[in-house]
């Protein structure tokens, strides 16, 4: 059966092509019948050679079958057969395209399938973008809703909570008692806590939004339990004071020199403390449990830290006089060679620092930094000669928190100029250097906290070098008539910022006014204003006195010292103001000046009598010695070699 309906769909396909072939060549001539072929069969012995064909009419032999040849195939097709197999080709092409097309509708109805989602949620907002009545109407619904969420402090917060939104606050606690900030108070606000600071100032971060209850509260004052609401941003709650419940005690804290009343002084035992006001006065909350037998510590910036005893019949307001923490260095032979001592400003504290060797010259110079407790020293103390034989000088720094010292170095001669900062500023010979070599003399900044040192010029000879204002001024040499022509220059401690102040070899630089210098050089004479241009003068000015300034730490005030009347008169500067005013005259009053902190200062007396360090407060009161010294010398005038 099979068969059979292949056989049938074959004569199906071959008269459909016949039909076409019809009509694209006309209809076909008959065919001219077939001519019988006889065709000998030859089976497994039915037959033997020769024998008769079965169905034949003549009994005769039929004539032997000639070969016939066959042309190629191209020349024995006919049209009628070349048209057929192109329709053929054609109908395959097309069996094949309509094959193909059939395959791609399925797989994109396949892959339309795996696409509608995307495709419908793309055509809904491409609808939707391009309706301007529903992309308002949603715009304005979405609006309202955020205005609403947004307008509803729960719903805010909720909202903004629940996005993870977290906030701070901070808040000043006062002791109710003084108006003053209360520190070490804990301050707690839903889970997190923190402690007020010096200022009062507690700040906690990582809040929830919204409503957090707040707890207050610190040992010998009521507690507080306090509401409050965190909002987005920073929450700056305002001042709180609270209530002191426990014993009170009343301390004066004031400048032992001047009297003056110390404004911040903190008075602390056990947990508690308290700050003094601007008159000095402190007022203690303790605990009752606490006040039976307390010692209470009073500490103020750049004061000695003291110390007040009380009970629980202490009564009335103690006195607390404070001494400059800054210590005090000064060089003395009195076990016979040169130590190093500190001190306190009060006489207290004496310490040697630094023991002498015995093989120092009286050529000995100390400065102290006065911004910290370091102090250099310039001695022979190490007793070290160079090939030649001659004696080198040891730049030598000193701790004064634990006498630990550094050698910094070593050098037939070394001169300070001044500290800058944590820098000390000096000029030194270089090791083996001639007169003639342009490098024999080094100017250096050394950092005493790296510690680094940094040459900031070099020069056969340096005519003169100053501080003022921060910056290093210097003026080479050309001595020996082989060094190139010099400048003024003005640099940086950390050797930048190189300027040339004036292209003319200056010979002498006098400070004649805090911020003015007077410049000497061959046959002229210039005038130099700080941050300015030199201008020219006319001749000679009628002083050439050279005040050395010395600046206190915080740079308000600067002192420097005249002699008037056969005295010393230690005058003072505000850099502010610019003005001056003399705060002592005192017969021997000299060189060097060394400021202990901002309002205190130590001053030189040498005279016949004695020769000893004095302290004074620039605010008042009368000065104090400190103790007899060695003259040694500090920052003073550069000196020639």
């Amino acid at each position: 059966m099979k068969h059979k309906a292949e056989d049938n769909a074959h004569f199906d396909k071959e008269a459909e092509l016949t039909e076409k072939v019809e009509k694209l060549l006309g209809p076909t001539p008959e065919k001219a019948p077939a001519k019988s072929i006889a065709i000998n069969h030859i089976t497994d012995g039915d037959s033997a050679p020769g024998a008769p064909a079965v169905g034949t009419d003549s009994p005769e032999p039929a004539p032997a079958a000639q070969p016939v040849e066959v042309p190629p195939k191209d020349q024995t097709k006919t049209d009628e057969d070349q048209a057929i197999d192109d329709i053929a080709a054609k109908d395959a092409d097309e069996l094949l395209e309509a094959e193909d097309k059939e395959k791609q509708e399925v797989e994109k109805a396949f892959d339309g399938k795996k696409k509608d989602f995307k495709t419908k949620l793309k055509d809904f907002f491409s609808n939707w973008w391009n309706n301007p009545k529903y992309r308002w109407a949603t715009i304005a619904a979405l609006a309202l809703l955020i205005i609403t969420v947004l307008g509803l402090p729960w719903s805010r917060y909720f909202v903004l909570n629940t996005a993870g939104v977290r906030s701070s606050a901070s808040i000043i606690i006062l002791d109710d008692s003084t108006k003053l900030p209360l520190k070490n108070v804990s301050v707690t606000f839903g889970k997190q806590s923190a402690l007020t600071d010096s200022d009062g100032k507690a700040t906690l971060t990582h809040l929830r939004l919204g409503s957090q209850q707040g707890t207050i509260q610190k040992r010998a004052f009521a507690p507080i339990s306090k509401k409050v609401i965190v909002g987005w941003g920073s929450n700056p709650l305002g001042n709180l004071s609270l209530t002191p419940v426990g014993a009170q005690y009343a301390f004066l804290v004031t400048d032992w020199l001047s009297g003056k009343p110390i404004e911040g002084a903190e008075a602390s035992a056990n947990e508690a403390n308290a700050l003094s006001d601007k008159n000095g006065k402190i007022l203690l909350t303790l605990d009752k449990n606490d006040a039976s037998d307390a010692t209470v510590n009073i500490k103020a910036d750049t004061y000695r830290d003291e110390q007040a005893h009380i009970s629980a019949s202490t009564t009335g307001q103690q006195a607390v006089k404070m001494v400059s923490g800054h210590k005090h260095a000064f060089v003395s032979k009195r076990s016979g060679k040169y130590d190093v001592y500190k001190i306190d400003a009060d006489g207290q504290h004496e310490e040697v620092a630094l023991a002498g060797t015995g093989l120092e010259r009286n050529d000995i110079t100390l400065i102290a930094n006065p911004n910290a407790n370091v102090a250099a020293l310039v001695s022979t103390r190490d007793n070290v000669r160079n090939k030649d034989g001659y004696l080198l000088s040891t730049l030598t720094m000193i701790n004064l928190d634990d006498n630990q010292t550094t050698r910094v170095v070593q050098s037939e001669r070394i001169q300070l100029v001044n500290w800058v900062g944590d820098k000390l500023v000096y000029a030194q010979i270089a090791a083996s250097a001639s007169a003639a070599n342009p490098h024999r003399y080094r100017l250096v900044a050394y950092d005493y906290k790296k510690p680094e040192a940094k040459e900031l010029a070099a020069s056969n000879y340096f005519n003169d070098v100053m501080v003022l204002g921060g910056n290093v001024y210097y003026a080479p040499s050309s001595s020996y008539g082989n060094m190139p022509h010099e400048n003024f220059y003005k640099i940086n401690t950390d050797g930048t910022g190189k300027q040339t102040i004036l292209d003319q070899e200056v010979w002498n630089i006098f400070r004649a006014d805090y911020d003015k210098l007077v410049l000497s050089m061959d046959n002229a004479w210039y005038e130099y204003k700080l941050n300015g241009k030199p201008t020219k003068l006319a001749g000679e000015p009628a002083s050439t006195q050279n005040r050395v300034y010395v600046d206190s730490p915080d740079g308000k005030y600067s002192v420097w010292i005249d002699t008037r009347d056969g005295k010393g008169v230690l005058i003072l500067y505000d850099t502010k103001s610019k003005t001056e005013k003399v705060i002592r005259s005192q017969s021997g009053l000299r060189n060097p000046i060394h400021w202990l902190s901002n309002n205190t200062l130590v001053y030189r007396i040498n005279t016949d009598q004695e020769t000893a360090d004095y302290v004074l407060n620039i605010d008042g009161g009368e000065p104090h010695k400190i103790k007899d010294v060695t003259n040694t010398t500090g920052i003073d005038q550069w000196y020639y070699y």
